[in-house]
């Protein structure tokens, strides 16, 4: 008798087991689906970077029970926020007899973008170029306020000040890559293998900082051509 009510107590529970799986799989089916739109309608109408971190229902929650996998969704709506970065969305499921039945969910979202980090540390008046920064992604939440997401605010722009290597570049950082008029005094660096001379001198025409720039040397008075990298600072290799 007891062997008999042991097999009978184990079959049971293997049935409520297999009951409980099923009707999870549904639940899973549907969630997967309203999920699925939630992402689709999110890249349509906040934009194509946001993704979806959490999905929440806040109505209609017993239709997502055992039995109704098969339930379609049949329009979806952003019916409002709920907070910062959170959206409520009407959805509207419908099943094999053509009912209609309307549920609620909270989509938590982020918006990711690229942003850049210096590559190496950079001093002060240096024109940024391409080698000296690579782009990273990230969540604009999390981003410090000014973080640049477009390239274009970058390439030629001047520090104001030194800067750390792996350090997002932010908008305070730069100056706009400026002309420096004919006759300004400028520093001189001249580079050659093993060995490196400092001098001052005149720019010889207005320059863009970052294009060549040619200079009449104070001391020695010829002129040499180098490479604007800030206002006041041109270098030479030789």
């Amino acid at each position: 008798m007891k062997h008999y009510k042991l097999k009978a107590t184990i079959a049971l529970l293997i049935l409520t087991l297999c009951i409980c799986t099923v009707a999870l799989a549904d639940t899973d089916v549907l969630f997967d689906k309203v999920q699925t739109a939630v992402k689709e309608n999110m890249a349509r109408t906040i934009s194509d970077k946001a993704e979806l971190e959490e999905l929440r229902i806040v109505k209609g929650a017993e239709y997502f029970g055992g039995g109704n996998g098969d339930m379609t969704v049949q329009s979806i709506y952003m019916d409002g926020y709920s907070g910062r970065n959170k959206v409520i969305y009407a959805v509207y499921l419908k099943d094999r007899s053509s009912k209609t039945v309307n549920v609620a969910v909270e989509a938590s979202y982020d918006v990711f973008a690229e942003v850049y980090v210096t590559a190496r540390s950079i001093s002060r008046g240096e024109v940024l170029s391409p080698d000296d920064y690579y782009t990273v992604r990230q969540k604009l939440s999390k981003l410090p306020a000014g973080a640049i997401t477009d390239k274009g605010q970058i390439e030629g722009k001047i520090l104001k000040a030194s800067v750390t290597d792996g350090v997002i570049i932010r908008s305070n950082y730069l100056l706009s890559s400026a002309t420096v008029k004919r006759g300004q005094k400028v520093n001189v660096i001249v580079s050659a293998e093993n060995v490196v001379i400092s001098a001052k001198g005149i720019l010889r025409g207005d320059t863009m900082v970052g294009d060549a720039a040619n200079v009449m040397c104070d001391l020695t008075k010829k002129e040499v051509s180098g490479v604007l990298v800030s206002p006041t600072l041109v270098k030479v290799k030789i």
